[in-house]
């Protein structure tokens, strides 16, 4: 099977998707796909979304875009901010005919796609866009992870948790570390590809994966956060949005 690359949660970090584009480019890896949440919460919406229509065979739909143009209640006041923002960066007008191929492309993003025999979903197999499968789930809500295993047969790819790592049937979650960045994906199996643009779990590297021949490899890529929490601050979003960026948090 050919090598392809996955990203998700880009989150409006324009520095973080550049490096994670140069790097894809530098390990010749030809198909990239996105399983979105390309804005939200970062000051570079519109050249994010550019780079991922230009860049991506295919991009399906997070809970941010989805909330671009939906209700903003259920984000958390930070996230209801940022897609305000957003949308007043992206949504076109008389005055601005230029957005109109950029806030197209994100309101008709499906919500789920099957593609090289794996089914890929922004949040979990049985609600693609908002539910979040976190590592605790195992032992704290097994039978969330049973109904999400029902409904797979072969290995699925998320990301929304912004933590990378899989979900193994038994429900013990693995996360990606530096020492263990490869997995076997053989039968259902659950990967989480980590975020791009807004890391979490502690390590402030953007990070995508790279399968190959039933292999799952998560990278981590250093960027330029500095320059990311600079725009952040200046378009008067909340600094609190660019502080975590340096803890990966």
């Amino acid at each position: 099977m050919t090598a392809f690359a996955v990203i998700s949660d880009l989150h409006a970090n324009l520095e973080a998707v550049e490096a994670v584009f140069h790097r894809i480019e530098q390990l010749g890896i030809r198909e990239t796909v996105c399983l979105g949440d390309v804005v939200g919460y970062g000051a570079d919406p519109g050249p994010t979304t550019r780079l991922v229509m230009q860049h991506c065979k295919w991009t399906i739909k997070g809970n941010h875009d989805w909330g671009l143009f939906h209700g903003a209640e259920d984000f958390n006041p930070l996230a209801r901010d940022a897609l305000m923002f957003t949308r007043r960066k992206l949504q076109p007008s008389v005055f601005t005919p230029g957005r109109r191929a950029a806030w197209q492309f994100l309101r008709d993003l499906p919500e789920r796609r099957e593609d090289f025999g794996y089914l890929f979903c922004h949040g979990s197999p049985r609600d693609p866009v908002m539910e979040y499968m976190l590592k605790s789930d195992g032992f704290l809500d097994p039978e969330k992870m049973s109904q999400n295993f029902q409904r797979i047969d072969s290995p699925c790819f998320i990301g929304h948790t912004h933590w990378p790592g899989i979900h193994r049937p038994d429900f013990r979650f693995s996360h990606a570390t530096d020492e263990q960045c490869e997995f076997v994906i053989a039968g259902p199996c659950i990967v989480n590809v980590g975020s791009v643009g807004q890391p979490r779990d502690g390590d402030p590297r953007a990070s995508f994966a790279i399968v190959y021949d039933g292999r799952v490899e998560i990278h981590r890529v250093a960027y330029d956060f500095r320059a990311t929490q600079a725009k952040i601050l200046a378009a008067g979003l909340h600094p609190a949005l660019a502080e975590r960026l340096a803890r990966g948090k």
